[in-house]
């Protein structure tokens, strides 16, 4: 939000909307940036914007949630999309991984935010550098992240971290409280349900406490029962993020931009990759887009498209001695109206 100029408003003091407007005119929108501060100022310098989010066509910047966790500078991202905003050049809407600091939650990649190292390479063998948050910092993230929208909206477009369904949306729309009075709300119903219904499998439970919270589905999409175990996020897990986009009956023509899904650059993972893991290394669970070009809309209607391209795994290039965008990552904006994909090392796809 934005500070008054006599500096007496702050944004705990202005009412969030949990889906606001989007801006009008030009925008380019950065996908998960997950503390890769270097990406993130590269891809800045490669769009045309200068330190303070000047452009000289009078474009502007929207970014996708996750702007921290697992690379080497949270803090220092979450200070910069701050000060765009301030200005009035950005928007930012609440990722998954926000959601989980202001929840206060321990997750991988994220122990940076309660002043604490971390291993989260596959390989466990070393620690990655991560800068550290103080409590004073800390306190200014969370201020910051409650003031932050859970979908961005106009006539054409629509900005949602990971699913958008429009009856969670109208619930959030229609909320007066925080997103966090708003997540305790949803949370209360859905375990009186459990209790109600007398549900006592870890799975049942868990699929109900993602699946019927509109914060979570807008945050972190839908979940179901996977085919096997498998492991992501730093440990095994029995659910599976589902491909809402393929069955996605859009109501209007907007196209809808998500973050959040892992996708790569497939064939430009790094041969030093297949030597050391012949069958492919996966760092983020199986490809959710097989049969996808990276520029592709998804779904049978063609109203989506993921702007996240793995940029928030490239701890783990660092840890292999890889170059950078060596498992095939990239920090990306979706420009439009022009529909490209720019990417952080100057090269650009057209949307299809």
């Amino acid at each position: 939000c934005m500070v008054a100029a006599l500096g007496i408003l702050t944004c705990a003091m202005i009412k969030t909307k949990l889906v606001d407007k989007l801006f009008d005119g030009p925008i380019d929108i950065i996908g998960d940036i997950h503390g890769e501060f270097g990406a993130l100022t590269s891809l800045l310098d490669r769009l045309g914007y200068d330190g303070n989010g000047n452009h000289k066509e009078g474009r502007r910047l929207v970014f996708i949630g996750d702007l921290i966790d697992r690379g080497p500078d949270s803090p220092g991202v979450v200070r910069l999309v701050r000060h765009l905003m301030q200005l009035g050049k950005a928007q930012c809407i609440l990722g998954n991984h926000e959601l989980n600091i202001l929840r206060g939650e321990h997750k991988h990649g994220n122990h940076w935010f309660f002043g604490e190292t971390e291993v989260i390479r596959k390989d466990k063998e070393a620690t990655s550098f991560q800068v550290l948050a103080d409590e004073n910092f800390q306190r200014e993230v969370k201020e910051f992240f409650l003031s932050l929208p859970m979908a961005l909206e106009r006539d054409d477009v629509v900005v949602v971290h990971a699913a958008w369904d429009e009856e969670s949306a109208e619930k959030m729309r229609q909320c007066e409280s925080d997103v966090m009075g708003a997540y305790d709300s949803f949370e209360r119903k859905i375990q009186d349900g459990i209790k109600a219904d007398g549900i006592t499998d870890q799975d049942e439970i868990d699929m109900r406490e993602q699946n019927l919270n509109p914060v979570k589905v807008l945050c972190s999409g839908y979940e179901g029962r996977a085919a096997e175990p498998f492991f992501a996020g730093g440990k095994m897990r029995n659910l599976e993020r589902l491909k809402w986009w393929e069955d996605y009956a859009a109501k209007d023509s907007r196209l809808v931009v998500i973050g959040h899904y892992w996708r790569r650059f497939l064939d430009e993972v790094h041969p030093k990759v297949f030597e050391k893991h012949p069958k492919g290394f996966l760092p983020s669970g199986a490809d959710m887009f097989p049969g996808y070009s990276p520029g592709s809309l998804l779904g049978r209607k063609r109203k989506v498209i993921c702007v996240d391209f793995s940029v928030g795994v490239r701890y783990e290039e660092r840890g292999m001695c890889l170059p950078e965008g060596g498992l095939g990552t990239q920090l990306v904006a979706l420009r439009l109206p022009e529909q490209i994909l720019q990417r952080s090392d100057g090269q650009s796809l057209p949307v299809n």
